[in-house]
């Protein structure tokens, strides 16, 4: 063969490998826009198959540190992300299944901001397995400081335009004679605002094993409702309950509801109230059964 021939072979091979170069370069690109068109909260399953897709793709010779990197580039250069973070790499772990990785996405829909995050198998090649909200919608959890008293609590929530879920934590003694605990108990979980129907009772206590002092739990539902609030005022007087704040995380808890898509704002909002203990989202964490 002579030299002419051998270098318009070098120059066919050349441009070969540059085609499939950029078929390859093409191949990791054409699931952006599709991706959008499954983004739905209600059904994110259909995005995971788009997902694969493009990590099947990915390069065999990148770490799988690199091709989080990757994925994480792609989702965010998607039009309909406003942002995508690795949020572990290799954090879920387990003894009879492979490590997970967790990678969070931002979007809007409906003019709310949602999150969502993915939850990546790091086989080979990499594997989206599984979709779930960041933290529940709607909810924002409030811990007030010790000493905060009912009564002031439901002045906090009538300041405001927010249902409450429920309130809890708190603890009451009862002056009443000790074979009193069980009447108590079955007058205070038949309220309207403690019995949702479970077989489970909201409002618990116990004898003190050397005193035989009562000792009331609360569970209570739906206090925004200020007939409740009254109610259980006058409960308090006539089952004779103390509230109670001897251990350094007394205090009550609270579940707001608050309109979706503002649940960040509200969690740094109910933070600064000096009364507020801390404030936090009502993260959904993955539980791992070895």
């Amino acid at each position: 063969m002579n030299i002419k021939k051998l270098k318009s072979v070098g120059i066919i091979l050349f441009f070969l490998l540059g085609l499939i170069g950029c078929n390859k370069e093409e191949d990791l690109k054409i699931s952006n826009e599709e991706f959008c068109l499954h983004l739905n909260s209600e059904n994110m399953d259909e995005t995971m198959p788009i997902i694969n897709e493009y990590l099947e793709k990915l390069p065999n010779n990148l770490s799988d540190k690199q091709k989080l990197q990757q994925l994480t580039g792609w989702l965010k250069s998607a039009p309909c992300i406003i942002d995508a973070t690795i949020l572990c790499e290799s954090c879920i772990s387990s003894m009879y299944t492979p490590t997970m990785s967790e990678i969070l996405i931002t979007f809007e829909e409906n003019g709310i901001i949602k999150d969502f995050i993915y939850d990546i198998v790091m086989t080979n090649p990499l594997q989206a397995t599984f979709c779930h909200r960041e933290y529940e919608p709607m909810q924002v959890l409030v811990k007030t400081k010790r000493y905060f008293t009912i009564n002031e609590v439901f002045d906090f929530i009538n300041s405001l335009d927010f249902d409450v879920e429920q309130i809890y934590n708190g603890v009451y003694v009862s002056t009443m004679p000790s074979d009193s605990l069980q009447y108590i108990l079955d007058c205070l979980n038949a309220k309207p605002y403690t019995n949702n129907g479970s077989d489970w009772p909201r409002v618990t206590g116990y004898l003190h094993y050397l005193t035989n002092q009562i000792t009331i739990f609360p569970y209570l539902l739906n206090m925004k409702n200020k007939a409740y609030q009254e109610d259980w005022r006058q409960s308090m007087d006539e089952y004779k309950l103390i509230e109670q704040f001897a251990y350094d995380d007394s205090g009550y808890i609270i579940y707001f509801r608050v309109p979706e898509g503002t649940e960040k704002y509200w969690e740094t909002e109910f933070k600064k109230y000096e009364f507020v203990e801390w404030a936090e989202l009502n993260y959904i964490i993955h539980i791992i059964l070895d």
